[in-house]
């Protein structure tokens, strides 16, 4: 069966990199294709590894919808002819799909955030509602919150297959690696390291983690707030962490390829989302380490941390209940331990990268085989 996959970001975020552990861990006896992506995409190397080829794109650069790209991707869909086109929120490659009658038109829906209200009320709840059902085959859900984010606006529940993410394990880093990281950063090994693996934008939160951060230094000076990643909110948050004179325990560490050494020599690992989320790649990949969250209950958070299993979950925007988690696993190493052994646990049983990828092959194969008895 040939699927292609269609990805619009120039970047790598969240629908990319899952698309990667999929790509990964498809079986090739039965599954080939290609994968379609902007020019010049950051995610270009990391699929080529996967033994993928690329297309490269011209138009629709981080857009869902670009009428150029349309044109484009018909063009690009009718030499292929592939079996299944595969659309990670992009708009154009559905209708282009659609209008090339392609047999199996998926679409995945990665995020969660509020539906704006003209999509959740007449007639714009109808009208989506149809788009959707005339220009998709499948659906796919990575949370029962998104889930919900889509019937809420229009979609027809029957269309819908939540498969909740999964990633491949970080890879297992020495000692020597720990502390030079350690070293480079200039954090003791007596210090607590609490870690966030998050683009620096409004709705991941940060500003509530530094304002819980200046609370839990007052009781616990020797804990060090690591923050992994690079946005549009950078400058203010170093300036809010200066205004709260805690930058000498909050480290921006910015963009890291690898991260893998970054999340060895945390203790813990946090989600301050309260905008968008459906299922935290970096929740996982920190379960796979056998590191606890501390995790707001924003979208699709409480499918992956149960509050006392695997983690502590508190209410979005409340940087008091934030710090209190935070400190009370400072405080109580027993269950900071019994929480690490949840991670792990429930990694293995629902969130591998595998497990991921056969749900969507089977889903694959049952809308191949629906709609060649058309």
């Amino acid at each position: 069966m040939k699927i292609l996959n269609i990805l619009t970001d120039s970047n790598i975020g969240g629908a990319g990199r899952l698309l990667v552990h999929v790509l990964r861990n498809f079986d090739r006896a039965r599954f080939d294709g290609w994968v379609i992506l902007p020019k010049g995409s950051a995610l270009i190397p990391a699929v080529r590894e996967t033994g993928f080829p690329v297309l490269e794109m011209e138009y629709g650069v981080d857009e869902s919808w670009d009428r150029r790209s349309v044109r484009e991707l018909r063009r690009m869909i009718r030499d292929l002819s592939p079996d299944v086109v595969h659309c990670h929120a992009t708009l154009s490659g559905r209708v282009a799909s659609w209008l090339e009658h392609v047999p199996c038109r998926f679409y995945t829906r990665h995020s969660v955030f509020p539906p704006p209200k003209r999509l959740t009320t007449f007639p714009g709840k109808q009208l989506n509602g149809l788009l959707n059902r005339v220009i998709s085959t499948d659906i796919v859900a990575v949370a029962e919150a998104a889930k919900k984010n889509l019937t809420d606006t229009g979609v027809p529940e029957k269309m819908i297959t939540v498969i909740v993410n999964g990633v491949e394990p970080l890879r297992e880093v020495t000692a020597e690696e720990c502390d030079a990281l350690r070293n480079e950063l200039g954090i003791g090994r007596e210090d607590f390291v609490c870690g966030i693996a998050a683009r620096l934008e409004d709705y991941k939160g940060h500003s509530y983690l530094l304002d819980a951060a200046k609370t839990v230094l007052a009781a616990h000076p020797n804990t060090v707030f690591l923050i992994i990643g690079e946005g549009t909110q950078a400058d203010a948050l170093r300036k809010q962490a200066a205004d709260l004179g805690i930058t000498g325990n909050v480290i921006f560490a910015g963009f890291a390829d690898d991260v893998a050494p970054y999340y060895g020599i945390m203790d813990l690992n946090l989600n301050c989302s309260w905008g968008t989320e459906a299922t935290s790649l970096a929740l996982c990949e920190g379960m796979s380490a056998g590191i606890p969250a501390v995790a707001t209950t924003y979208g699709g958070n409480p499918t992956l941390i149960e509050d006392g299993v695997n983690g502590l979950l508190v209410p979005e925007k409340d940087a008091p209940a934030m710090a209190s988690a935070i400190s009370r696993l400072i405080g109580d190493q027993d269950l900071l331990a019994a929480l690490s052994d949840g991670a792990r646990r429930l990694y293995c049983e629902r969130f591998t990268a595998k497990a991921m990828t056969e749900r969507l092959e089977t889903m694959y194969e049952a809308s191949f085989a629906r709609h060649a008895k058309k």
